[in-house]
């Protein structure tokens, strides 16, 4: 596997995600017929009892296990992300949330999460593009300064939201994440 980056293998231990922002992002997930996680990972967005149907993706056999455990009453896939989506996103009726790997040395140093692609940009070039044409409603995360994505999503042209937590940090900086979405109009949030 190589040498370990110290910065990013004793900084994030565990399994990445949105362990300390699920909180402050749950209410921006509207209630749906079908609610379909993209990389469910530990699931930390999940609120079963707001949506019809509960569908959680995950590759990483660890993620699964743990979703099979803590969601009993939900569908748990394993599949690829793209196929996911193709099979989600032209349905009105159904909310994709998308929270793809961010940087790519969180997930080489960590042995539970599944990588699949050798960046991140190629994961947002490919969801960005099934997104530009999307009906169904969603939601893409990403982090707050797109450090390995070259701006992608602030760029993207949907209305974007930085979530910063107002206690924890890391790198020295507040933790926080960039979600884009379709629902959103210009007088709910200030662009960032």
């Amino acid at each position: 596997m190589g040498m370990k980056k110290d910065s990013t293998f004793y900084l994030i231990k565990g399994y990445p995600g949105l362990e300390h922002t699920a909180k402050f992002i749950k209410p921006l997930i509207p209630a749906s017929d079908t609610y379909v996680e993209v990389f469910a990972g530990m699931g930390r967005t999940v609120e079963i009892e707001k949506h019809k149907k509960v569908i959680l993706n995950d590759l990483s056999p660890f993620a699964i296990q743990t979703l099979k455990d803590k969601f009993p009453a939900a569908e748990i896939t394993e599949k690829d992300y793209s196929d996911v989506i193709k099979e989600h996103y032209q349905n009105p009726n159904t909310f994709l949330f998308i929270d793809p790997p961010w940087r790519k040395n969180i997930y080489k140093n960590n042995e539970k999460p599944v990588f699949t692609h050798d960046s991140p940009i190629k994961y947002y070039d490919k969801i960005l593009f099934y997104l530009s044409d999307a009906k169904c409603k969603w939601i893409l995360c990403i982090d707050k300064d797109e450090h390995e994505i070259g701006k992608r999503v602030s760029k993207s042209g949907w209305l974007n939201k930085v979530i910063e937590h107002p206690t924890m940090k890391l790198y020295g900086r507040p933790i926080g994440v960039r979600l884009a979405s379709n629902m959103w109009s210009r007088n709910e949030f200030k662009i960032l």
